[in-house]
């Protein structure tokens, strides 16, 4: 919990090397694991280093299945790289994800988010169809998201000009 509040605080260095403690002591909570894991990616996506982020985000595998969160943080680091079928791939699997007891959730990350990212992807993988199906999905969860409802409007002129 320490970690947490330097993380809270911004005290990003202090707080990876609570958090790297806590987790190589091997003595935690698998939900505090994980959200360790988590907590750690954030911190090194702030300060710029996505490989390191990338290796916390994996090494929450060993505790249990991904949760949604991690699967989210694993799309987007392959989306930032433009390798789109792998970031397909996390965000199918955090919609698959269903949220653990007593675990600490972000319920964007069982629908909203990977919905709206997965039209994304396939937006431009040139799957305009199977993009505004996931935007119209991402729409079920957040109808008046200003995002959901820009797309609407994209995908109706695409259609459009596609005729």
């Amino acid at each position: 919990y320490y970690g947490r509040e330097l993380y809270y605080h911004q005290r990003y260095d202090e707080a990876i090397k609570m958090l790297s403690k806590f987790l190589d002591g091997g003595l935690g909570w698998i939900e505090n694991n994980i959200d360790a894991c988590y907590m750690m990616a954030q911190i090194y996506r702030v300060l710029g280093q996505f490989d390191e982020a990338l290796k916390v985000l994996l090494r929450s595998l060993q505790y249990d299945r991904p949760r949604a969160e991690i699967s989210c943080e694993l799309g987007r680091y392959f989306l930032q790289r433009s390798q789109y079928a792998a970031a397909v791939f996390w965000y199918e699997t955090a919609l698959a994800a269903t949220p653990s007891a007593g675990g600490f959730t972000l319920r964007d990350c069982y629908g909203y988010i990977p919905s709206i990212q997965l039209c994304i992807c396939y937006d431009r993988m040139g799957d305009i169809e199977k993009a505004n199906e996931y935007n119209e999905r991402a729409g079920m969860y957040k109808p008046n998201s200003e995002a959901y409802l820009s797309n609407r409007q994209y995908f109706a002129d695409k259609m459009k000009s596609m005729e």
